[in-house]
């Protein structure tokens, strides 16, 4: 008879449920925030972006600020944008920290999309000069 958990069976599922946990050290308020971009994100069909991007920036919203709530905040807050001692002083350091952000988290977005999370966070908390 075939065993059914083997060790590495219950380490990879160990391993499963620890990596599932990264980034959410934010409280309870964050979490929710975090779950409602998620399912921001998820009404937001993948094969249509642009029109939704789009339709953002009619409503009058920002077309990066989509893209953010739906990844930048489930690791953190606007905290870190607005705190006294930030570490972005100007606008290539911001990009280029969007971008590590990106490839931490491994979203894998589009540049387009990079530079429209740059652009908003510039435009609402940083007003580096372009």
């Amino acid at each position: 008879m075939m065993k059914l958990f083997t060790p590495t069976l219950v380490m990879m599922a160990v391993s499963v449920v620890m990596l599932s946990a990264c980034g959410e050290k934010a409280s309870a308020p964050a979490t929710e925030a975090a779950k409602s971009a998620e399912q921001t994100a998820q009404a937001i069909a993948p094969s249509s972006p642009p029109q939704a991007t789009e339709q953002v920036a009619a409503n009058g919203g920002h077309p990066g600020q989509t893209i953010h709530d739906a990844n930048c905040i489930s690791c953190h807050d606007s905290g870190v944008y607005t705190r006294a001692d930030r570490k972005m002083t100007d606008l290539t350091m911001l990009a280029g920290q969007v971008r590590r952000c990106d490839a931490n988290l491994g979203t894998k977005l589009f540049d387009e999309d990079l530079d429209k999370v740059t652009a908003f966070l510039n435009e609402t908390y940083y007003k580096f000069p372009k």
